[in-house]
């Protein structure tokens, strides 16, 4: 019994002095690494032209495979009124702290380069369809810009009208 056990001994021992020598990443050599693509996600969303639905999720989250019909449905319900984009956080670590997650399911509905809405957790659909739709109705930052440009150019007019007048 006694062999056994200080055979056991020498074996862990070995183990451990083994294990030391190799660096660990050799163990996840076959393990492929990601490329984190955050910046082509960041671009994407900037440059839309329509509100982005972003979804930070990841594989292990029961709350976000939850979502998953409900952002599927609402895709086809608002395609090409809403951009949809999934973002899985243990991938896309810096947008994921760019957006200070916290907590997942996050859904962001971004329109102009600006968060309109945030929603964190798993909600009924009825909410994310009400936040998509609050969205859609605000007016976007052309048309914000073109308004304040019609009303200084009416106030102008009237300043000139008003000059016009006073010098007859």
């Amino acid at each position: 019994m006694k062999k056994y056990f200080l055979f056991t001994i020498n074996l862990l021992i070995l183990f451990v002095i083994y294990a030391r020598a190799q660096p660990f990443s050799r163990y996840f050599d076959d393990v492929p690494s990601v490329p984190d693509s955050s910046q082509q996600i960041a671009d994407r969303i900037v440059q839309s032209k329509i509100p982005v639905l972003v979804d930070f999720w990841a594989t292990w989250c029961g709350p976000c495979r939850m979502l998953n019909p409900t952002l599927a449905k609402l895709e086809k319900a608002y395609r090409g009124r809403v951009l949809f984009i999934k973002i899985n956080v243990d991938y896309e670590r810096q947008i994921s702290a760019y957006f200070q997650i916290q907590g997942i399911p996050a859904v962001f509905i971004i329109k102009d380069k600006a968060v309109q809405r945030a929603l964190v957790g798993y909600h009924p659909e009825a909410d994310y369809r009400k936040a998509i739709e609050e969205v859609l109705a605000m007016p976007s930052e052309d048309t914000a810009k073109d308004d304040t440009t019609k009303k200084q150019d009416a106030g102008k007019k009237k300043e000139s009208e008003k000059i016009g007048k006073s010098q007859k």
